[in-house]
């Protein structure tokens, strides 16, 4: 009987200590199906799995994590209901995704005072007016594609390059600060062109042919890209072909084959196949929960599980400081934050005046099937020039 009753005891105990946990929210609005949604899966795939890593491991004592992946469909108006959604709940922080829905959500986040993790990384999210409460995970797209232009630069002096974006604010969002940076560099944009889902690329490809292009510089998703460089093989054209974060990784080689050898991407996340605590991280996550090669090889897996990561680390040391988690705890966290990361080539390290977090960036080359990198971590000093004035 004594046992009996002592079993019965630690048992109520432990649903005591299950009761007590505190149930924060966690809500991401993106595009699991619908326009770039081809990095939207996996990106949502990500921030999952690292919240159950988060609630599995008791990583925030007395903290049980529900985070929610809605799909927006890459629809601003679904984006503004999800996020006052979760305004209304009361939540501490509110992951988001895409450019144009960022931009427009801008003055109602900087109203509202919740801190706020886009996917996009348009450095246009973070200037102001309206940008106290956004916070890019890592470098911009402006940044991205002047480090990659800089390294064509040094590789190629004087190269044509035109860029192929996205028709959309996240296509366009680095154009201005590329042409600016290329004549600095000393090379010459001879054209921005917005790529239409779907199309054959031939009329356009010829025409960057005639015009001279040795690179095209992509700011898109990979699906699209993938086709462009399949089109230039089929051509027998000699442009080589570079992009930024979202352009490339293993989901273009899945894509395009040796079609994608030779392309420059610029990323600030590790490749699954490098020997290091990051990309075994992310491996071990995705065994556990169960996701395919596809996921854990896609870039867009790690950089979903860094938007949550961040929000959760801000989320833990506020309530390891004694205070109440909420938005305004939750924002002064960030603004503190310099955290080594697993995820990441370098610290996410925020500021009142710096809302970047990780400052570095590698660019890599395909090569035999795999990305390698050709340069160690490093941020554009051109970027900051340009961009800046500085």
């Amino acid at each position: 009987m004594k046992n009996k009753w002592t079993l019965w005891a630690l048992a109520a105990v432990l649903a005591m200590g299950f009761a007590a946990a505190e149930k924060v929210h966690i809500m991401w609005s993106g595009a699991i199906t619908g326009p770039t949604s081809d990095a939207g899966k996996y990106y949502a795939q990500g921030i999952e799995d690292y919240c159950s890593w988060a609630n599995d491991t008791g990583y925030v004592s007395g903290v049980e994590f529900v985070c929610e992946t809605r799909d927006d469909q890459y629809n601003n108006a679904n984006t503004l209901r999800n996020f006052e959604e979760a305004v209304d709940r009361g939540d501490p922080v509110f992951l988001g995704y895409s450019t144009g829905g960022t931009l427009q959500l801008k003055p109602l986040v900087q109203e509202v005072g919740m801190p706020f993790i886009p996917a996009s990384y348009h450095i246009g999210n973070i200037d102001p007016p309206d940008n106290d409460y956004i916070f890019l995970p890592i470098a911009s797209y402006s940044e991205q594609v002047i480090a990659v232009l800089e390294y064509i630069a040094k590789v190629s002096p004087g190269a044509k390059v035109a860029m192929a974006i996205h028709p959309s604010p996240f296509g366009r969002a680095p154009v201005e600060d590329a042409k600016k940076a290329a004549k600095d560099l000393g090379i010459e944009i001879v054209e921005v062109q917005e790529m239409a889902k779907g199309l054959d690329y031939t009329a356009t490809l010829k025409r960057f042919e005639n015009k001279g292009v040795e690179y095209i510089v992509y700011q898109n998703v990979a699906g699209p890209v993938a086709n462009m460089i399949k089109d230039a093989k089929r051509l027998g054209l000699k442009i080589k072909h570079a992009g930024a974060h979202y352009a490339g990784g293993p989901d273009l080689l899945r894509l395009a084959g040796d079609a994608a050898e030779g392309f420059l991407w610029v990323t600030a996340y590790y490749m699954p196949h490098e020997d290091n605590a990051a990309a075994k991280f992310v491996k071990e996550l995705g065994a556990k929960y169960g996701r395919p090669a596809d996921t854990i090889e896609s870039v867009h897996y790690p950089s979903g599980m860094l938007a949550a990561a961040i929000a959760i680390e801000a989320i833990k040391e506020a309530k390891d400081a004694g205070k109440k988690i909420n938005s305004e705890s939750v924002y002064q966290a960030l603004l503190k934050m310099n955290w080594p990361n697993k995820l990441a080539v370098g610290p996410v390290t925020y500021s009142k005046d710096d809302h970047v977090g990780v400052d570095q960036l590698r660019v890599l080359e395909a090569r035999n099937g795999t990305f390698v990198p050709v340069t160690e971590p490093f941020s554009s000093e051109l970027f900051r020039k340009v961009h800046y004035g500085k």
